[in-house]
């Protein structure tokens, strides 16, 4: 399916799940080789950024995080960068897109693609912070439980919320490789300030990196906690057996010698 809006005069060409039409489509809207865009084009498990003489090509994986309607990890998500269009293409739908009109990309202060391109990555890494803050909530709530007598939940909610993370930091883990790439080669390619953007987007990424460093290090700290509680509350539990068990002993052997002395 393929969606097409003009913003400020820049393109943007949004084609889910696409088809041989859309492939051809596209080929007429942005004059790149057929057989090329099918190549770019094809899903891929790899981050991938090319650029050519006026265009580029980027591969991005952003963290689905119950996004994703097949439960994957991530999401493939590619742009086509050219003179004056901006070509997404993704293979299930992105709820993010549904909504989004020219009033979504209304700085005036850059060029009209450029605006369509860092308002799209703005976007994404928007939500890639609105699922830090969910994780750093769930964080919270199972630091409560935990000191509440529950420690025996709270081990699987930390299992889940670390497994969430480990999959956030793989998946970005070469963002920075790929800003970085931005803001060298597109100079060349695109000007000044679509470098300078790409150099800012590069650093807000650098935060929300930091923000994910430090979930992790707190998932981490209160796992070995709980882990501490339960051994705590483990070995009470066995303390208390034995004496249970050696009263019983006691009054047991008391109760064999006055039946022993009885029968005498």
């Amino acid at each position: 399916m393929l969606k097409t809006q003009t913003i400020r005069g820049a393109q943007w060409i949004d084609v889910e799940s696409p088809t041989a039409a859309d492939f051809d489509s596209v080929v007429s809207h942005t004059g790149i080789d057929s057989q090329a865009l099918a190549d770019m084009l094809a899903p891929s498990i790899r981050h991938k950024i090319e650029f050519g003489e006026k265009h580029a090509y980027l591969i991005f994986h952003f963290p689905a995080f119950k996004d994703s309607s097949t439960d994957d990890a991530a999401y493939e998500l590619d742009f086509i960068i050219g003179e004056n269009y901006i070509v997404t293409v993704h293979y299930e739908k992105v709820d993010l897109f549904d909504e989004l009109t020219e009033t979504n990309f209304s700085d005036d202060n850059i060029s009209p693609r450029n605006s369509v391109f860092f308002g799209l990555i703005d976007i994404l890494l928007s939500n890639f912070e609105e699922k830090l803050v969910e994780i750093d909530h769930r964080l919270r709530d199972v630091e409560k439980h935990m000191f509440s007598g529950k420690e025996n939940r709270t081990i699987f909610d930390l299992s889940e919320i670390v497994r969430h993370l480990v999959d956030f930091k793989k998946i970005t883990a070469v963002y920075p490789e790929i800003f970085a790439s931005l803001e060298e080669k597109g100079i060349s390619t695109f000007g000044k300030e679509f470098s300078e953007l790409a150099r800012m987007t590069g650093e807000r990424f650098t935060k929300l990196h930091e923000k994910l460093t430090m979930l992790s290090e707190t998932s981490h700290d209160l796992r070995e906690t709980n882990n501490s509680l339960l051994s705590t509350k483990q070995n009470a539990s066995m303390k208390n057996l034995t004496i249970v068990t050696i009263v019983a002993s006691v009054i047991m052997g008391s109760i064999l010698v006055w039946i022993e002395l009885f029968l005498k």
